[in-house]
């Protein structure tokens, strides 16, 4: 696995939502580093309670933008983001159960996540921002 590091193509030219995605890329290379020590059970609490906190700030600040600005794709941005607090939950329980390879399969989630969403959802609605001039 490759330690996810922040660049400028990640950016959506918002600055607060890209200092968020910034936090997120930490917490993904923190569990990355973690992992790869062999020490992925004793941050995942952390990386968890992190992870809770980085959502309901993050998805309220996206969904208020979009829905000021007048975002086609918000209806199904917020799905996704409902989604992935529905998963965040399951994986909460899973380490709450003492479920060994949870970081692992924690990490694989927050990748793919990091891929499919931050730098292909969310660029839609840069590119719809930017195209009305909104941002």
């Amino acid at each position: 696995m490759t330690i996810f590091v922040w660049s400028d193509s990640l950016s959506v030219n918002h600055k607060e939502i890209d200092q968020q995605h910034m936090r997120l890329v930490e917490l993904l290379a923190d569990l990355e580093r973690a992992h790869a020590a062999g020490e992925g059970k004793e941050i995942l609490a952390r990386v968890i309670r992190e992870l809770n906190d980085y959502v309901r700030e993050h998805f309220s600040t996206e969904e208020r933008l979009m829905n000021r600005i007048g975002f086609p794709g918000l209806e199904a941005h917020v799905a996704q983001h409902e989604a992935f607090i529905e998963k965040l939950l399951h994986f909460e329980l899973d380490y709450l159960g003492d479920r060994a390879e949870l970081s692992n399969d924690l990490l694989i989630f927050l990748q793919r996540w990091f891929e499919e969403h931050v730098t292909g959802f969310d660029q839609e609605y840069a590119r719809h921002f930017q195209q009305h001039g909104l941002l």
